[in-house]
């Protein structure tokens, strides 16, 4: 006869629920994981936006002092734009060329430190390279994610990059 009954239907595999509860936690570790790789993406785009919007922004002042001319830097909430002015009589607003590549668009929307959208806000740059207009802080709409880079800094005469806990923060820039 051999094994009791008790023994003869006993296994060494793993049970049903076993199963189950194993799947549960690797689904639960992957749903952690998956969130995070999301959010360090948005913040990796993020800082690459603003990162070439200083580069952006620093060849302009570079170009109006190499060139001796006038340039200004038109922001939008969805775009920024870069035009040259011949004379100083030229209006900001409707004269000027457009630099050829000069007109960018933005994935993450520029905000303003009231969080309001940015609308044909113009920011000139003289002959010397120096912000004329007056300093001005640039947020990127950040949806929670707040660490790394996410504002820019407009001095009279340097561009920064910088971080800010919220839309009208102070911007820490480096």
């Amino acid at each position: 006869m051999g094994l009791p009954v008790s023994e003869r239907y006993k296994t060494n595999g793993f049970s049903i629920i076993e199963l189950m509860v194993v799947i549960g936690i690797i689904s639960i570790l992957l749903t952690i994981s998956t969130i995070s790789f999301n959010s360090w993406q948005v913040k990796h785009k993020m800082e690459a936006q603003v990162r070439g919007m200083v580069t952006d922004f620093n060849e302009v002042r570079i170009r109006a002092l190499t060139m001796k001319q006038r340039h200004s830097i038109t922001l939008n909430a969805n775009s920024y734009v870069f035009r040259s002015y011949s004379s100083e009589e030229e209006d900001l607003f409707t004269g000027g060329t457009t630099i050829p590549g000069g007109s960018h668009t933005v994935t993450y929307k520029l905000k303003m430190a009231d969080a309001s959208d940015y609308a044909a806000s113009v920011y000139e740059i003289d002959q010397r390279g120096s912000n004329v207009s007056s300093v001005a802080t640039i947020y990127l709409e950040f949806g929670g994610t707040s660490s790394g880079l996410n504002c820019i800094k407009l001095h009279t005469v340097r561009i920064n990059a910088g971080n800010s806990a919220t839309i009208g923060g102070t911007c820490n820039d480096r």
